[in-house]
């Protein structure tokens, strides 16, 4: 009963939350990957194997999350740009036709 509500909650996250999550556990994947692989070709002590893989797929997770943030705030930042630059464009157009601009200039291109 405690377990499924607490799964519920775990998987009831907003999309962009999902995103977030996913890139870690990716980012988490690879480093723990490329660790094992590393430790393996050196034929290392199993224990340290393992421990050095964990360690490096924490970090990795974490720093593939942070990229992907910052990814994602920089996409955000352009398209915005990009918006209202159209509406001035759209607005000073309006301005040289001496009639106001009551739609949005992106309005049938862009989906919320």
């Amino acid at each position: 009963m405690i377990a499924t509500e607490l799964a519920n909650h775990l998987l009831d996250i907003p999309p962009c939350r999902k995103g977030m999550k996913l890139m870690m556990i990716l980012g988490g994947l690879i480093g723990f990957t490329v660790s094992l692989g590393i430790g393996l070709s050196q034929e290392g002590y199993w224990p340290g194997i393992l421990g050095r893989a964990c360690v490096a797929a924490l970090i990795t997770g974490w720093l593939l999350r942070w990229w992907s943030h910052q990814w994602l705030k920089s996409l955000q930042e352009a398209n915005r740009q990009r918006w209202l630059e159209a509406r001035l464009k759209a607005e000073q157009k309006a301005a040289a036709e001496g009639t106001v601009a009551t739609e949005r200039p992106n309005a049938a291109t862009h989906k919320p």
